[in-house]
Parts: structure tokens; sequence; C-alpha cells
């Protein structure tokens, strides 16, 4: 064994088959876990909500200096982004099979006409656009680089940009309630397809 590592470290297994063992009376309570399959399987807009929210618990630890700006960017740019492309495919069940948030935005503004026979308020589109600008396939916040499907080739991100926090969170969450919104106006049937 080397030294330092426990024999649980190493060999037990990180995902387990659920026994009464894991029951608990409230969510603070130990054990702490996830459940992951089955029918913890969430629908897209669950999905949505918490990688949203875990961006959100970043940026507070950023706010109140528990972790520097820099050394947590990236995730935080992904979790909000990955949050829009989840609220999208949850409010267009037929969206394309895509990361791209141009193609996204584009069928959600005709979703919003078709559906509800209103202009989508350009600004959503503008924010969902400038966010695929930088990171149009989902690869930019993940790895720093761009995949060029021409060329075959991964491309860094272009230009340089400076991100205000504060200015992130109040975008992000204008976003997301408009989203949300978006959600709960389709689940109450308010648009002319859904019954």
């Amino acid at each position: 064994m080397m030294a330092g590592f426990t024999e649980e470290q190493m060999h037990r297994p990180l995902f387990e088959e659920p026994t009464a063992a894991i029951e608990r009376p409230d969510q603070w309570s130990e054990p702490l876990g996830f459940l992951v399959g089955g029918g913890a399987n969430q629908r897209y807009q669950h999905l949505g909500q918490q990688y949203y929210n875990a961006a959100e618990h970043l940026v507070e630890g950023i706010k109140h200096q528990d972790v520097a700006d820099y050394e947590v960017a990236n995730p935080v740019l992904y979790l909000y982004r990955h949050s829009i492309e989840l609220f999208l495919k949850a409010i267009m069940q037929g969206a394309a099979k895509t990361h791209s948030l141009d193609t996204l935005a584009d069928e959600y503004r005709d979703f919003i006409k078709d559906e509800f026979g209103s202009d989508c308020p350009k600004w959503i589109i503008t924010r969902m656009k400038e966010l695929g600008a930088i990171d149009p396939n989902s690869t930019a916040f993940r790895y720093n680089m761009t995949y060029n499907k021409q060329a075959k080739t991964d491309e860094p991100v272009p230009g340089e940009f400076h991100v205000n926090l504060h200015h992130l969170k109040s975008a992000m969450t204008a976003l997301n309630v408009a989203l949300v919104g978006t959600i709960a106006m389709v689940a109450c049937g308010e648009g002319k397809s859904v019954q």
C-alpha cells in the first residue's frame, strides 16, 4: 500500500448500489451524497437549475473570498452556459441535438413566436449569442479551446476579454428568470400548442 492512501480511498467503488443505510431524515444529515441514474434521473429544467445554482455558489465563494476569481473562472462560465443550454432544451422538447447556443437561440426565438405569437425580447437572444460567440459548442469554457470542424483542429478562444463578476451574476440571474418563466408558461399551457 502506498503511504498516505487508505484501502477505502483506493478500492471502494464510487458508485454503489443504494441501501437503507443511505436513508436520512433531511438533506443536511449524514450520509451526504448523490443518487445517480434510475429514479434520480432528472429533467433538463432541474439539471439546468442545478448548474445555475452551482455557478451561483462559486460566485458567492468569490465574493466571500473563499476562492480567488481566477481559480474558478472557467467553471463559473461553463456552469452558467450549460444551465442556459439545458433550460433551452427543457423549453423546446424537440430542440436540435446540439451544443450550439447560436442554433438553440434561433430555435428559441422561433419557438416563442410560434408558441406565444409574440417576439422574444431581443436582449435574451443577444445574451445567448454573446455566450455562443465565445463558446460556440460548449468546449471553450471546459478546455479553453474550440474545435474547428473544417480544419479538424483545436483552436484557442479568439481574443482576450474581461468578465465583470457582478455584471455576469446580474445578467445570468436575469436570463435564468426569463428562461424559468418560459418553462412555467409552457408547463401551464399558456402557449398555443401545449394542451
